[in-house]
């Protein structure tokens, strides 16, 4: 598994990230504002995917069973 730390940080710091936007959209910031922070915990969902599926294929193997179920991790996540 990729670095269970790294992961539940990043994930916990996205959290964060929409809890303020959330926090944002209740007090009326801009449209503008808001959706550029999405747009941030977007890319931090998608860096969390990237390390799942680095982690992924590093163990995939020769194993054609491995590379048939990262091939539709593949297809799945992009």
């Amino acid at each position: 598994m990729a670095d269970t730390k790294k992961l539940t940080t990043n994930l916990k710091r996205i959290q964060g990230q929409v809890g303020g936007i959330t926090r944002m959209i209740e007090s009326g910031k801009s449209c503008e504002a808001i959706l550029t922070q999405i747009s941030v915990a977007i890319s931090s969902l998608k860096g969390v995917g990237k390390n799942l599926l680095v982690d992924e294929a590093e163990k995939c193997g020769s194993s054609s069973q491995s590379k048939e179920n990262y091939a539709k991790l593949l297809k799945r996540y992009l």
